[in-house]
């Protein structure tokens, strides 16, 4: 394992699964303080345990997505701690889908949540880590995409990951000149817990059958995509957004059916 987060301090939100656990796992293996950000404190408690007994340097804050005064306070708390935060990975996402569905039948009063905790969110926390963060600090948004693509349900989870793009975008223009990068990673399907068990084995067929590559991607794939947009071997690359899909939306859809995948 490389050392590429040596003596670094690292906020990964939504670190106690999933991606966010796979991306606070990998850059603390590579030498990082991983601080584990997330609003279920007995869970946020036990992955710090389990990262430690991997001897692996882990530390835990409250951090409620859908409570801006929180993420503010969490990120300014890591601040106080150490006196400088160096990589702040955005994590926190996700949506109802018994309330986003199709534009016309959206449920307006989930509006203001959807935003918040995909989009507020990761903008408090970047506007308030900027603050703290030196020449070769590192941003990296986790993104969907579902803020690249259409689909027939979840357009306000679309939304907000667009804007979380594009957010991308804007802070790697105004803070690049300060040595300060700002990436994205949209992830296609992922084997997470939460997809597990929310897609069935056909929605999982349909998207097997839309992706070049034979296996479906893991959260420890988008740890080290995280890992990599962090570190200074992507140290020319800001503003971006990386698309970790397995192939996914590289390819004119009738070209799997004609190969016979």
């Amino acid at each position: 394992m490389m050392d590429r987060f040596k003596d670094k301090i690292a906020l990964v939100s939504g670190a106690t699964s999933g991606i966010g656990l796979a991306s606070a796992r990998r850059i603390a293996q590579e030498g990082a303080v991983a601080v584990i950000a997330g609003h279920l404190m007995e869970h946020v408690g036990s992955t710090v345990e389990q990262l430690r007994a991997e001897g692996l340097k882990a530390e835990g804050i409250y951090y409620d997505a859908t409570d801006i005064d929180s993420v503010r306070k969490a990120i300014e708390g890591v601040a106080t701690a150490h006196g400088r935060i160096d990589v702040l990975v955005n994590n926190v996402g996700g949506t109802d889908m018994h309330r986003d569905g199709p534009v016309a039948e959206l449920d307006m009063a989930y509006f203001g949540d959807a935003m918040r905790l995909n989009t507020e969110s990761t903008l408090e926390a970047t506007r308030t880590a900027l603050a703290h963060m030196g020449e070769g600090a590192a941003i990296v948004n986790v993104a969907s995409i579902g803020g690249i693509t259409g689909d027939l349900r979840g357009t306000l989870y679309g939304l907000a990951k667009a804007a979380v793009i594009n957010l991308t975008r804007y802070t790697a223009t105004q803070y690049g000149h300060l040595g300060i990068r700002c990436n994205a990673v949209a992830p296609g399907l992922i084997l997470t817990k939460a997809a597990l068990d929310n897609l069935d084995a056909k929605v999982r067929d349909v998207f097997a059958s839309q992706t070049p590559l034979p296996y479906f991607g893991l959260p420890e794939d988008i740890g080290a995509t995280v890992a990599f947009l962090a570190s200074d071997d992507a140290r020319f690359i800001t503003g971006q957004t990386i698309i970790a899909d397995g192939g996914m939306l590289c390819h004119n859809p009738t070209a799997l059916t004609i190969m016979g995948m």
